[in-house]
């Protein structure tokens, strides 16, 4: 019965993790700024930007290259969505509304490798109703990590399954997903290759992988340099007690230094409950299983256990001497992992004939249990303009804006100090020089100038790879402009045509055909 029915089974036990999407307009999350990124997004795109990189209107119009940082598949998929006629607010819903009952799928298939249908499916409502997803979209509202839980299970089930370039695409996925989950699984990933002896045929998968996202983080590691080293959050303020994994706290609030945190690290009792039980009968009767399922096993139990050290303080060696470690932010990040192993441990279960009521006590009490969490903690009703006003300042900058003070934007080195007013596209101090201009798009523009003397002209963008500027068809250096680190050049005196053009650099496009190449030899190979 299951099988024949599995999707629709699955989409009708998302609807209780899902039901608080469909209220009107957006609600209170930390991370409501994603509504203003889907609007740059839209903006570029329709500029014929692709890949999306640098958008023109945050920080006062100075821009900022956002989409070579932040993950960008997340915004491609609400991007679709919104291109076809939804709102901002609701692309962005639309997103983290898939992502409950495919990411619930993936892991039904994946289960189903080892369990039968009933088990599976018990194990795939665990994945879905644990009280971290709840906090990811509900508190949160980080739409890269909810998307990064779609291919966990969909990436060991292609491992499992031998399939190497369908696996590759799903790496690529989870990449450009949410770039700190994918570095913070591909450790686990390995091991699991290892231990399933697919490791060279999978390796190469995860090259493939690399590659076909490699327009996204290749750059976005190498022109971090180029940037002031900052984290918003440090880390040592972040690690949660181990009370706090099996306390049923939940609230809407922050993480913040020490126990006195208002968000919630709860594990779930039906998870903590599944994982303490089914190892403890595991290794009292491991002779009961296949190899296979030992392995499975046994690679959850070592997630779990790194998880829980690496969310403790006393993690706190690896945390300063690992790279990019620092960039998580947030040690209990790491209950991602925990989340995605849980349900593997109804493998240990299912060896008992006398358990046949298992799953469906599972299903009840997940859902039961937790589906209070998944809703929001208040009725905000706010829709695109609200959140174009908030952190959109072009035109001009609105109160709501000036509350803001992206501080989330790591400053490129020539900037000094965040840009403080709207300026127009060029401006100098020069009073004698003229300047007529006329912007061809919210990024180029073309200036006629006219002065006695030559003088520097400043550009509002902030001076990054990619923009250049031309005198009379001449290509001349441009220099960080103090103290924001515009565009800054000097222009001769006389009459002269200006051109500041925003391009792909020449690094950037090359990565770009090799990801565009790559991906395209991978999903012909997959069909």
């Amino acid at each position: 019965m299951v099988k024949k029915y599995t999707l629709l089974i699955i989409l009708i036990l998302s609807i209780p993790a899902v039901r608080y999407l469909f209220v009107n307009g957006y609600f209170g999350v930390s991370d409501d700024l994603h509504i203003g990124w889907l609007f740059e997004m839209d903006r570029v795109i329709k500029m014929l930007q692709f890949p999306p990189r640098y958008v023109p209107d945050l920080s006062y119009g100075f821009g900022y290259p956002l989409f070579t940082f932040v993950y960008p598949l997340p915004f491609y998929i609400a991007e679709i969505f919104h291109l076809i006629g939804l709102s901002l607010v609701n692309s962005v819903k639309l997103v983290f509304g898939l992502s409950v009952p495919v990411s619930m799928y993936f892991m039904y298939k994946l289960l189903r490798v080892y369990m039968k249908e009933d088990f599976s499916l018990a194990g795939a409502v665990l994945y879905v109703y644990a009280p971290y997803r709840a906090l990811e979209i509900f508190v949160r509202g980080t739409i890269g990590e909810i998307t990064a839980f779609v291919f966990f299970p969909l990436i060991l089930l292609l491992v499992i399954k031998k399939r190497p370039y369908l696996l590759a695409l799903s790496i690529a996925g989870l990449i450009l997903s949410h770039n700190i989950m994918a570095y913070m699984f591909i450790p686990f990933l390995l091991l699991f290759m290892i231990l399933n002896k697919t490791f060279l045929v999978s390796l190469k998968s995860l090259f493939l992988g690399l590659l076909a996202s490699s327009y996204f983080w290749f750059p976005a590691i190498l022109e971090s340099k180029l940037m002031h080293y900052d984290t918003v959050f440090n880390f040592y303020d972040h690690f949660p007690t181990l009370r706090q994994f099996i306390t049923p706290y939940w609230g809407y609030g922050a993480s913040v230094p020490g126990n006195y945190d208002t968000m919630s690290f709860y594990m779930g009792a039906v998870g903590i409950l599944v994982v303490v039980i089914g190892s403890i009968i595991f290794l009292l009767k491991r002779n009961k299983y296949l190899n296979n399922e030992k392995i499975f096993i046994i690679w959850s139990i070592l997630v779990c256990l790194v998880s829980v050290f690496m969310m403790n303080f006393r993690s706190a060696w690896f945390w300063r001497n690992f790279p990019l470690l620092p960039y998580f932010q947030f040690p209990w990040r790491f209950l991602a992992m925990i989340t995605l192993v849980s349900p593997i441990f109804l493998l240990v279960f299912s060896k008992f004939k006398k358990l046949k009521y298992l799953p469906f006590i599972v299903i009840f009490l997940a859902i039961f249990l937790n589906f209070n969490y998944f809703r929001t903690s208040e009725y905000l009703g706010r829709n695109d303009g609200y959140y174009i006003n908030r952190y959109i300042p072009i035109p001009s900058a609105s109160k709501e804006y000036l509350k803001t003070s992206e501080e989330y934007l790591r400053l490129p080195k020539g900037t000094e100090v965040r840009p403080d007013k709207n300026y127009p596209r060029a401006f100098t101090e020069n009073s004698d020089a003229l300047l007529e201009i006329k912007e061809l798009n919210p990024l180029d523009a073309i200036i006629q100038t006219d002065s006695k003397s030559e003088f520097v002209l400043s550009y509002n963008k902030y001076k990054y790879p990619g923009f250049e500027a031309k005198v009379d068809g001449s290509r001349i250096k441009i220099e960080s402009g103090e103290p924001y680190g515009q565009i800054s050049f000097i222009v001769p005196s006389g009459k002269h045509l200006v051109e500041v053009r925003y391009r792909e650099s020449p690094l950037r496009l090359f990565f770009d055909i090799v990801s565009l190449v790559v991906i395209i030899y991978l999903i012909k190979k997959s069909l």
